[in-house]
């Protein structure tokens, strides 16, 4: 039972080592992950979305505050 459980812990510590070999060793950054920070996604116009939406509820409440009045207008 001991030794299974040792082989399996070996197993296991060298599955993690293997999938984090480049982020503990190599030191390479992460790969970004966040939209708004993504540099590739910017080349692409993909945006993040809380921004899109902010955005989208800035235009509206700028509209909303302008009233057409249909009297003026001569048909």
């Amino acid at each position: 039972m001991i030794k299974l459980f040792l082989v399996v812990l070996v197993f296991i510590s060298l599955a993690f080592l293997g999938l984090g070999f480049n982020i503990f060793f190599r030191k390479k950054k992460f790969p970004e992950h966040e939209v708004g920070h993504n540099k590739n996604m910017k080349a692409l116009g993909i945006q993040c979305t809380r921004c899109e939406e902010m955005k989208k509820f800035n235009q509206k409440k700028r509209f909303q505050h302008a009233k057409l009045d249909i009297s003026k207008i001569n048909l």
